[in-house]
């Protein structure tokens, strides 16, 4: 017995490990995904056709809906929107003009978490496929 036992968090690691992966196939990217916030929440609809569709609800405001395209990088495993909306100031609270598409891109990563596709893992408050 005493011997198994250096072996054990090398085993739980490992256990740990085979449920995340850095890389996530394009056909498991499509879908919706739900980012919950303390303020509200928004959804993001990947669809098929390389089209999305942003909904954000705020608490005490109308919601708000962007419409873009979007495409995969399946070497890097990202999610590049254009022309969303970016709610969330970093810092637990919605940006002041979070209404207005942004010019720019948005690039969110996509990993597999516990066999959950997750995207913008390394946000406060990523994106959880449903």
């Amino acid at each position: 017995m005493r011997s198994l036992s250096p072996l054990l968090p090398l085993c739980l690691a490992l256990v740990g490990l085979s449920g995340c992966s850095a890389t996530v196939p394009l056909d498991k990217v499509y879908g919706v995904y739900i980012a919950h916030y303390d303020y509200g929440n928004e959804s993001i609809a990947l669809n098929r056709d390389g089209t999305f569709v942003q909904t954000v609800k705020v608490e005490n405001q109308s919601p708000a809906t962007a419409k873009g395209s979007w495409e995969f990088d399946p070497k890097d495993s990202r999610v590049t929107l254009h022309g969303a909306l970016v709610v969330d100031d970093g810092f637990g609270g919605h940006k002041g003009n979070w209404r207005t598409p942004t010019s720019g891109l948005v690039a969110l990563d996509v990993e597999l978490h516990w066999f959950r596709v997750e995207m913008g893992t390394g946000l406060p408050n990523p994106y959880l496929k449903q």
